[in-house]
């Protein structure tokens, strides 16, 4: 062999399973890259079988990865989003966000979040339907019009969740007419998997059209903060939607604070219900539900001091909650992080934007809204 040719070594061979492993570890980005790599890269990645074991290593990691991110709408008169990693927004004093391409195109109507599933986003449009996006992705879905027999003081609650028995996304519409005294809300499951409504039995309570009422999603369920009327004695409760069955469940706030608390809104903490409330006006209580629809499970996570003179404002969220138990939230149109240990509270600055509307933590995925 002449001295100056260079011996090219074939290149070492790794198992299909291994290629996986490594595969399902890195962020979503890279992976939409790496389709391009080769056609069986291009085969791996777009299986349904590897789209569902990247979804599980995401959720499943009790610490927050770099998939783990925080979408906001912004306070601006144009319809304006921002993404920014989580991670950073407990880390650093100040995260890189990035400007997202919102699919519908109407840039001054504000439309809201409704929440998030597996890294599909849920948007209400007009309170008539709504909008599947999965950004990191690029890919949309809105759903057909309700059909609903709309008129002045009407609203719509939503909530998105997914149906693992027959592994299907569903958006779950409360129709409410409050100038009918206490009648039962309409009800409609949409299924992203035939793109149809389909309307239910009615909902057994009363909803607020207030702000966080959208339903909430856990282990298999939509629950949204409910209220109803006995004599002249009105209660509070949490209404749960079987996403599988389409049957509804009673699930018992805990024994709490009714006489000087405001009314309850209901969030969702790694994977669990919790209950908020303001508490005479000078603390944001947080109670978390460790082992769902099991009353005796309640437990009083957090009790947040509100900064001096909070004026009408209240604190929206909690959205995350960190390993050492730090707490993001919404104060006055901006993010705050509160650590319990020491009391005290951060304002994480988010490059390019300040003033949000409205905010949800989602995963980044694979899981696209359009059928295959």
């Amino acid at each position: 062999m002449n001295q100056n040719s260079t011996m090219i070594l074939p290149l070492p061979f790794l198992p299909e399973e291994l290629i996986l492993e490594i595969l399902i570890k890195l962020p979503i980005k890279s992976l939409l890259r790496f389709r391009c790599v080769c056609k069986s890269w291009l085969h791996i990645i777009s299986n349904p079988y590897f789209i569902k074991k990247q979804l599980h290593f995401s959720t499943q990691n009790t610490h927050f990865t770099t998939n783990h991110r925080i979408i906001l709408s912004a306070t601006t008169a144009e319809f304006h989003l921002k993404s920014c990693s989580i991670t950073s927004l407990f880390n650093n004093p100040s995260t890189v966000s990035d400007d997202l391409n919102y699919p519908v195109k109407n840039k001054f109507r504000h439309d809201g979040i409704v929440g998030s599933c597996n890294g599909l986003l849920c948007f209400a449009i007009k309170g008539d339907c709504v909008l599947l996006w999965n950004p990191s992705i690029r890919v949309s879905k809105k759903s057909p019009p309700l059909g609903n027999n709309w008129r002045p003081g009407c609203f719509t609650c939503f909530g998105l969740g997914y149906d693992h028995v027959n592994d299907d996304y569903k958006v779950v519409a409360v129709f409410c007419d409050p100038n009918e005294f206490f009648s039962e809300s309409k009800v409609k499951v949409y299924s992203m998997a035939t793109n149809t409504w389909r309307k239910i039995h009615d909902f057994p309570h009363g909803v607020s059209p207030y702000q966080n009422s959208s339903g909430k999603f856990v282990s298999g369920t939509l629950n949204w903060a409910s209220n109803y009327s006995i004599g002249s004695s009105s209660f509070w409760t949490i209404v749960s939607l079987d996403l599988e069955k389409e049957t509804y469940r009673e699930v018992l706030p805990p024994d709490y604070e009714k006489e000087e608390c405001s009314t309850p809104s209901l969030s969702v903490l790694k994977g669990c219900l919790c209950m908020n409330y303001d508490y005479k006006k000078t603390d944001f209580v947080v109670w978390l539900m460790k082992d769902y629809g099991v009353r005796e499970s309640w437990i009083k996570l957090l009790t947040i001091p509100y900064l001096p003179n909070p004026e009408d404002f209240s604190y929206s969220g909690p959205y995350c909650i960190s390993e050492n138990g730090e707490v993001l939230l919404m104060f006055e149109f901006d993010l705050i992080l509160y650590d319990p240990r020491d009391h005290s509270f951060r304002y994480p600055r988010i490059e390019g934007g300040k003033g949000w509307f409205d905010a949800e933590v989602y995963v980044e995925s694979l899981v696209s809204p359009m059928k295959d």
